[in-house]
Parts: structure tokens; sequence; C-alpha cells
């Protein structure tokens, strides 16, 4: 499991210009993904990488990997 930074979540889906659903239905993700995402939960690295693949954004810029390690 992985967790999104927060303002870089937030910013790739301001330029997106698409909804929370729309931004899930294109990564094929039930819409409250996108909002756990959002709000920096944990969610799976398949659902994810989804999610960044459909806002156009590395996955590698996204991780917070911080928290990642504070959670071992």
């Amino acid at each position: 499991m992985v967790c999104a930074k927060v303002n870089v979540i937030i910013s790739a889906m301001v330029k997106s210009c698409m909804t929370p659903q729309q931004i899930a239905d294109k990564a094929g993700v039930s819409v409250s993904i996108v909002y756990r995402m959002r709000r920096g939960y944990y969610v799976k690295m398949e659902r994810f990488g989804r999610v960044c693949k459909a806002l156009c954004i590395d996955p590698e810029d996204v991780i917070d990997y911080e928290r990642l390690e504070g959670k071992e």
C-alpha cells in the first residue's frame, strides 16, 4: 500500500479539469479511491498507479516516501 503527497495529487486533479468521478471512471477505480488518495490515505499500488496514469502523472512524483518510511 502507498500514499500520495496531498499537494501534488490535488494539483494534478485541478490541472486535469476532471471531477473525481471522471478521474475514477478513466482510471477504472471507484471514486472512493480518488478521494482516499486526495486525503493522503493508503491505497493499493495497482489502484494508485491507475489513478496516476489517468492524471498523466508519474507515480514517482506522487508517492509520499517519507510517510512510507515511518510506517515500517
